[in-house]
């Protein structure tokens, strides 16, 4: 910070800091800093800069550790490159699906819970009539149709 050339807007936050349960000494605080260059009030900068957690880390996780994109799979610059993009296109497939055919308590969910909750459900393709059916729980019965509908909601565009 002493090289730049830029300004920049120092903001310092305090925060008390609970005390052991049998200490007699009084609660300390404690201090963070941040560095911004943002414009805006503080408190402005302060929500964004408690934001940018959940818009672009958590993304960048899920992608790492939800995708396996955390190891290249070779040494080679171009063909991890084609790793990757198919890794951030399976991601966008991903939460494409999940925005469209997902109901509102689905979307904070990340793809392990997906696979946990959703993908992994067991059933049966039967073939019955000249149809083509598929069987599951009953419990999943509901959530299976309601993605089955909004799915092909989504496909008549």
């Amino acid at each position: 910070m002493n090289k730049s050339e830029e300004a920049f807007r120092l903001i310092v936050v305090r925060r008390p800091v609970q005390g052991k349960l049998f200490d007699e000494e009084p609660l300390a605080a404690h201090y963070t800093a941040i560095a911004a260059n943002r414009t805006g009030d503080a408190g402005d900068v302060l929500h964004w800069y408690h934001q940018r957690g959940h818009c672009s880390e958590n993304r960048i996780k899920e992608l790492t550790l939800g995708f396996g994109l955390e190891r290249m799979p070779c040494g080679q610059f171009g063909a991890n490159a084609v790793f990757f993009r198919m890794g951030v296109l399976a991601y966008n497939v991903g939460r494409l699906f999940l925005r469209n055919t997902l109901d509102q308590t689905w979307h904070r969910h990340e793809v392990q819970t997906l696979r946990w909750r959703l993908y992994e459900t067991a059933g049966k393709v039967v073939y019955h009539a000249g149809a083509c059916w598929l069987k599951v729980r009953r419990d999943m019965e509901a959530l299976f149709s309601g993605i089955r509908h909004r799915s092909w909601l989504f496909a008549e565009g």
